[in-house]
């Protein structure tokens, strides 16, 4: 057992050691290449995934072929540690989305079985999936109110505060795709804000 790893993961799940053995009993690790996929679109997602290290992306294909980000996964922040395609996940249906790592990564799964085996047997993962379940929707929420509401520069500025690790790790051309503007649209918000 990797303890920092295990520590790691308990503080940000906010769950005590009992829950914790629980769930790393049944977590499967895998090392990811840079660039390579944990999940393509038309896949159907059967696994809830935590980063453990490292940083990944979920992103769409739109219908000009373009790639289009979503979310930044990261092992730091409990908002960002996991990456799941929910609709894929509870309705057992192909996948809308990709979700790729950006660099050497470790993640961990644990199947849809095991999820509900360990729902199934406690009121406690039960709080803790409904927990984890409005923490993915709201970040989901604020991205597409973000788009929405938000001009590109506010979007910047906006990620630049509550994210600043995604400037650390993330390609600009990335950035840019999750910003909702073109590479060249971030180099002249970049240069304005740094005036």
């Amino acid at each position: 057992m990797d303890h920092k790893l295990y520590d790691t993961l308990q503080n940000l799940l906010e769950i005590d050691s009992g829950r914790m053995d629980e769930l790393y009993a049944l977590l499967q690790f895998k090392e990811v290449k840079r660039h390579e996929y944990v999940l393509r679109e038309s896949e159907k997602c059967k696994f809830i995934g935590l980063v453990a290290n490292g940083s990944l992306r979920t992103f769409y294909v739109n219908d000009l072929g373009e790639e289009v980000n979503f979310l930044f996964h990261f092992a730091h922040q409990i908002e960002d540690i996991v990456f799941i395609d929910y609709e894929s996940f509870l309705l057992d249906a192909p996948s809308k989305l990709n979700i790729q790592a950006l660099e050497k990564s470790l993640v961990c799964f644990i199947t849809y079985e095991n999820w509900q085996k360990l729902c199934n047997g406690s009121i406690d993962w039960l709080h803790f999936s409904k927990r984890m379940t409005e923490k993915v929707y709201l970040s989901a929420k604020r991205r597409v109110e973000d788009l929405l509401y938000y001009s590109p520069e506010k979007r910047y500025l906006k990620l630049l505060e509550d994210n600043p690790l995604v400037f650390q790790k993330i390609p600009q051309r990335h950035i840019a795709s999750y910003l909702g503007i073109a590479p060249q649209s971030l180099s002249r918000i970049r240069k304005r804000i740094l005036k």
